[in-house]
């Protein structure tokens, strides 16, 4: 099977993601943002997630505090989505977290970011790291998860 899926594609299907998580898309040049008409941050203001054309076959999807992957939206299977939709998916389905990694002597030194879905998890950083830690997981947005 060869590898399918274009960036236009990936907007489509973000844009299909957007109404199913009531969230609201702009779309600018080689950039999508997604902002949540239900999430909330701590400072009142919207979720949101930023989603930018990296190369033909990847996009960069960045989120919340730290959140800043880099992931295929070309897939070999076409019966799943592509794991850049599938990541953030899983940020609007509340199945992600970030953790600020903090030394013993009370620096911070670090991050580590985890994300998981039906069609697979996503790690940035190392989890053992540090000894102490902030997390915050991200809150879930109204809608359903993709299959």
């Amino acid at each position: 099977m060869s590898a399918q899926g274009t960036w236009e594609d990936l907007v489509t299907d973000l844009c299909d993601l957007a109404v199913r998580h009531d969230a609201t898309t702009f779309l600018y040049e080689s950039v999508v943002v997604l902002s949540s008409h239900s999430a909330r941050l701590d400072n009142g203001a919207a979720a949101s997630i930023r989603v930018t054309r990296f190369d033909d076959e990847a996009a960069r999807v960045e989120a919340g505090w730290c959140l800043d992957m880099v992931v295929d939206y070309v897939t070999d299977d076409a019966t799943r989505p592509c794991p850049a939709l599938a990541l953030v998916d899983a940020i609007c389905a509340g199945d992600a977290e970030e953790h600020s990694l903090i030394g013993a002597d009370g620096r911070w030194i670090g991050i580590y970011c985890h994300a998981w879905g039906p069609t697979g998890a996503w790690r940035l950083g190392n989890p053992d790291a540090a000894p102490n830690r902030a997390i915050r997981r991200f809150p879930r947005w109204l809608g359903a998860k993709i299959d």
